[in-house]
């Protein structure tokens, strides 16, 4: 199989691009974002999610399951065996083929057109680069961002210096979003992937770069190099100036950290007190993502501060998906008051599945303000069984208007499908409603009451809490 169709799986399997869920056949992403990462990127690095090729468990020939047509593809069960499905249908494709496929997507769920997308416009990439580049910058948003990164990952894995003149040319036009938006991201797949063929050449060419580009392109090399072995990655950072060596370090940091933390750990303690700071953040950072609870453990080596702060809110929201009583434990009583503050939100909405009554617990415990009001977020947001006619009055005590009213909103949804005569009744008296959900909610348990099945209106909490 291509290396650049492999890249396009790795990004989809392990969400290294625009931050997507694919899969799961739904038109809506989950609010409470299940299964998913979320990572405050400093950086680009390029193809962290490259995988070997892998068995679909799929024994049908390639034949057989391509001539079944792309629907039929995208209803096969299990994640892996539809990219790999999907990998065989496109790759059987002629050339002039490309254009009509682009138009069977339209019309699909969201999450069965992004998987699709960025796997068809890489294998475009292959034959006809600039042509894939070209269509992918007519996509409409967000089928852009998968587009465009496949077409860049196709193009960089075939011909990677071919593109990188392209992009030296007119960074802007490589842009991931509109705009010239996301062009970093760019030049981190384009270096990532010559490192991997001429790594001395990708380096000279990330340094031709302007300072916030050059900084991704040498974070997507050292990367890479680090995956492999990363002595000869420090090898050849101790060639660069101070501040490309203190984004390569970081870069390799990242990885270093998933491999073998511990190795990782006693280089950190080798290097000075000025490079070990920005450097130390970066692997606590990447090891929360594989091992939380170990992550947390690391945050004392921190400095104390806002950096830290930031980063174990980060830390206890990635621990609550794997053991949110743990996290939340941890969170409450070794935080800050402003960790705690930033990160309750998502702590306590994962608690809240599992444990309401500690949740409530806490919340009564807290005196009215920002960790107050996140908690009771976390609660609204997370626990979706609790009874609507509880849980808005509860929403009801946020201090913050417009959370107040986000949340407040959320639940009359709820309410309206399961007693739409009990919510027609509150939006009578409540002025926490603005008056065009008001309306929709209305019309929603007018329906309802009528026996109508109503889907849900609304759908997320708010921002990262």
């Amino acid at each position: 199989m291509k290396t650049s169709m492999l890249i396009a799986v790795g990004a989809l399997l392990f969400g290294g691009v625009g931050g997507y869920l694919v899969g799961s056949g739904s038109n809506e992403a989950s609010p409470e974002g299940d299964g998913r990462v979320e990572v405050r990127t400093k950086k680009s690095t390029s193809n962290r999610g490259t995988v070997a090729a892998v068995d679909s468990g799929n024994d049908t020939p390639r034949a057989a399951r391509s001539s079944g047509g792309l629907r039929e593809i995208l209803a096969e069960p299990g994640q892996t065996s539809r990219i790999m499905s999907l990998l065989e249908y496109y790759s059987d494709l002629d050339p002039s083929e490309f254009e009509g496929e682009v138009q069977k997507l339209q019309g699909l769920p969201m999450s069965q057109r992004m998987l699709a997308m960025n796997l068809l416009f890489s294998r475009w990439a292959e034959n006809d680069p600039k042509g894939s580049w070209e269509r992918s910058q007519q996509m409409g948003f967000p089928e852009m961002f998968m587009a465009r990164a496949g077409a860049v990952s196709g193009w960089a894995a075939s011909n990677p210096e071919a593109l990188a003149r392209e992009y030296s040319n007119d960074p802007n036009e490589f842009g991931m979003g509109p705009g010239g938006r996301g062009k970093g991201d760019t030049a981190a797949m384009i270096a990532g992937e010559w490192a991997k063929q001429n790594p001395d050449a990708a380096l000279k060419w990330a340094q031709t770069l302007e300072e916030g580009e050059a900084a991704d392109a040498i974070g997507g090399i050292f990367n890479e190099l680090s995956q492999k072995d990363p002595q000869e990655a420090l090898r050849m950072a101790a060639t660069l100036d101070d501040n490309a060596r203190g984004d390569a370090y970081e870069s390799i940091a990242e990885s270093w950290a998933i491999s073998d933390y511990a190795a990782a750990d006693r280089w950190i303690n080798s290097l000075s007190s000025d490079e070990q700071g920005k450097v130390r953040f970066a692997a606590i950072e990447s090891l929360a993502n594989a091992s939380p609870s170990q992550a947390a453990q690391e945050t004392a080596k921190l400095p104390a501060g806002e950096e830290r702060d930031e980063l174990v809110a980060e830390v206890s929201r990635e621990w609550a998906r794997q053991d949110a009583p743990s996290a939340f434990e941890w969170l409450t009583e070794s935080g800050s008051d402003n960790a705690v503050e930033e990160g309750i939100g998502r702590v306590v909405g994962a608690l809240a599945r599992e444990d309401p009554e500690r949740v409530l617990d806490y919340i009564d415990s807290q005196d009215a303000g920002e960790v107050r009001d996140n908690a009771v977020q976390g609660y609204v947001y997370g626990n979706r069984d609790a009874p609507p006619a509880e849980t808005i009055r509860l929403a009801e005590t946020i201090s913050g208007e417009d959370d107040r009213q986000r949340a407040v909103t959320r639940v009359a949804y709820e309410w309206a499908r399961e007693d739409p005569e009990a919510t027609l009744q509150y939006l009578e008296t409540t002025d926490a409603i603005g008056e065009d959900s008001r309306e929709r909610i209305s019309e929603m348990a007018e329906r309802a009451a009528a026996g109508e099945e109503v889907g849900r209106g609304f759908r997320g909490p708010p921002g990262r809490r």
